[in-house]
C-alpha cells in the first residue's frame, strides 16, 4: 500500500527537466538550476525589443516571448514594464559611472589646451567601446530611442540616470572654456549628443555609403572628437583647436 502512494506521488511531481506529463511551465520555481540564465535572458530580450520598436510597442507577453519564459516570470523578477526598462537602464550603470568619473577627473585639471578634446573623449568613448561589444548596438539603439521618446517612463528614465552625466559634462566643460554662457554650453551639449547618437546609432549610414561606412566604427572616433570639439570652441567664441 505505502509503494502505491509513493508511485501515484511520483506521477503527479514534475520531472528534473520540466517536462513531465504533469509539468507546468509557469509553476517553475526562479531559481531552477536548468534554467540559471533566465532573468539575464529576460534583460536582453527586453533591451533588444524596447531598441528594436520603442518602449510603448512592446508588450510583457512579447519580452517573455523571445526570453522563452512565462510571463508571470517577468513581473516577478522585474514587476512592472517600466521597471524593467529601469533595470535595462540600471544594468549598463558601470558604463555611465565611468564616463561621469572621467569626465570630473578631467575638469578638475583646470583649463588648458587640449582639455575640451579630452572631455569629449571621455563622454563618448566608453558609448562607442559599448557599442563594440556583444548586445551594446542594442542598447545605444535604445539610449537614442528612450531620449527622442516623449512618454513619461521615457522621460523619467533618462532623467534618473543621464541628467547627473549632462551636469557633469556641462561643470567640465565651464572649467575648459571659461566665460562661456550657461545656455551656449547647454546647447552644445545638445548638438553634442545628437552626433553621439547618430554616430553610433543610425545605420543609415551605411545604405547611403553603399556598405562603404560602419555606424559605430571605432576608427572614425578621432573624426568626431575633433567635430565635437570644434562645435563647442565656435558655440563659445573661441578658436578652433590646432
Amino acid at each position: 500500500m505505502e509503494t502505491t502512494k509513493k508511485t501515484s506521488s511520483a506521477r503527479r511531481s514534475p520531472s528534473p527537466s520540466g517536462r513531465g506529463k504533469g509539468a507546468r511551465r509557469s509553476a517553475v520555481a526562479p531559481g531552477d538550476p536548468q534554467r540559471p540564465d533566465r532573468r539575464q535572458d529576460i534583460l536582453a530580450s527586453a533591451e533588444f525589443l524596447f531598441a528594436e520598436r520603442g518602449y510603448a510597442a512592446v508588450s510583457v507577453r512579447d519580452i517573455a516571448a523571445r526570453a522563452g519564459v512565462p510571463v508571470a516570470l517577468v513581473g516577478y523578477y522585474f514587476g512592472r514594464k517600466q521597471e524593467l526598462l529601469a533595470t535595462v537602464f540600471a544594468h549598463r550603470q558601470a558604463n555611465l559611472d565611468e564616463r561621469i568619473s572621467r569626465i570630473r577627473e578631467i575638469g578638475a585639471r583646470g583649463p588648458g589646451e587640449g582639455r575640451v578634446a579630452e572631455i569629449v573623449t571621455a563622454w563618448a568613448e566608453p558609448v562607442v567601446r559599448l557599442y563594440g561589444s556583444a548586445s551594446g548596438d542594442s542598447f545605444s539603439l535604445l539610449v537614442a530611442r528612450t531620449a527622442w521618446d516623449p512618454g513619461p517612463e521615457a522621460t523619467e528614465t533618462i532623467e534618473r540616470f543621464y541628467d547627473p552625466l549632462v551636469r557633469a559634462f556641462l561643470e567640465a566643460m565651464a572649467v575648459a572654456l571659461p566665460g562661456c554662457p550657461d545656455d551656449r554650453l547647454l546647447w552644445a551639449y545638445e548638438y553634442a549628443v545628437g552626433a553621439l547618437l547618430m554616430y553610433v546609432a543610425d545605420k543609415r549610414i551605411e545604405r547611403l555609403s553603399g556598405g562603404r561606412a560602419t555606424a559605430g566604427d571605432p576608427a572614425l572616433f578621432e573624426d568626431f572628437v575633433r567635430f565635437v570639439t570644434a562645435g563647442l570652441n565656435a558655440m563659445c567664441g573661441c578658436p578652433p583647436p590646432r
